[in-house]
């Protein structure tokens, strides 16, 4: 898929989305260019200024799953929330590969990245924040 429709279709899929943790944070869409799946971390990394020891990959299965499961069915508004996250990670693994999850744990604010790459090399890292005291 084209860039542009990508990031379209992208853009689509993401509004609305919120993630939840002890606040509601959207998601955003960045594009990183070419840039190898290697060195994700380190980008991300010097985006904030930390160590990469500060770092924690979390597994796709277990960060999509504890969206998507953990919704109260009886709150309409998160069960929504969450179709569209599972929605979401099928338009991700349809069209990215080397899908990552990245936490940057500095702090009770963490900045949570959810990244992947285009056929041509091209990085697109969905951004969002979790609050955890």
């Amino acid at each position: 898929m084209e860039n542009i429709a990508l990031l379209k279709q992208l853009t689509d899929k993401t509004a609305g989305i919120l993630y939840f943790s002890e606040s509601e944070y959207p998601l955003t869409i960045e594009q990183w260019g070419v840039l190898p799946p290697a060195e994700v971390h380190g980008k991300i990394a010097a985006l904030h200024h930390v160590s990469p020891d500060a770092l924690k990959s979390v597994e796709e299965e277990a960060f999509f799953s504890h969206i998507t499961t953990a919704a109260d069915p009886n709150d309409a508004p998160i069960v929504a929330n969450a179709q569209k996250f599972k929605a979401l990670r099928q338009f991700l693994r349809e069209n990215l590969t080397n899908i990552q999850i990245t936490r940057v744990e500095a702090g009770a604010s963490i900045p949570v990245y959810i990244t992947g790459h285009q056929a041509d090399g091209t990085c697109i890292a969905l951004t969002t924040t979790a609050i955890e005291s």
